[in-house]
């Protein structure tokens, strides 16, 4: 909530789209996934927290890679 609170126009506009419900019994999936600012604001927060660390550990192929500009000797993780 932190970020979104940096954001006050993206904040508003998720504020606008949910107020419509006026109580949890009425919130339906089916209807909130038909939301594009909420579902938005949950991949951008999925993305920035992710359930699982991440990335995941990760290691060069024997031979070795090349990822921009630097060499990863083979192996490395």
């Amino acid at each position: 909530m932190y970020q979104l609170a940096k954001h006050v126009e993206c904040f508003e506009k998720l504020a606008n789209e949910v107020s419509h419900y006026k109580d949890v019994d009425e919130l339906q999936s089916i209807e909130l996934e038909k939301l594009p600012m909420l579902n938005a604001v949950i991949r951008e927060t999925m993305r920035l927290y992710p359930p699982i660390p991440a990335p995941m550990g990760r290691v060069a192929p024997p031979a070795g890679t090349t990822m921009g500009n630097y060499y990863i000797p083979g192996g490395v993780s």
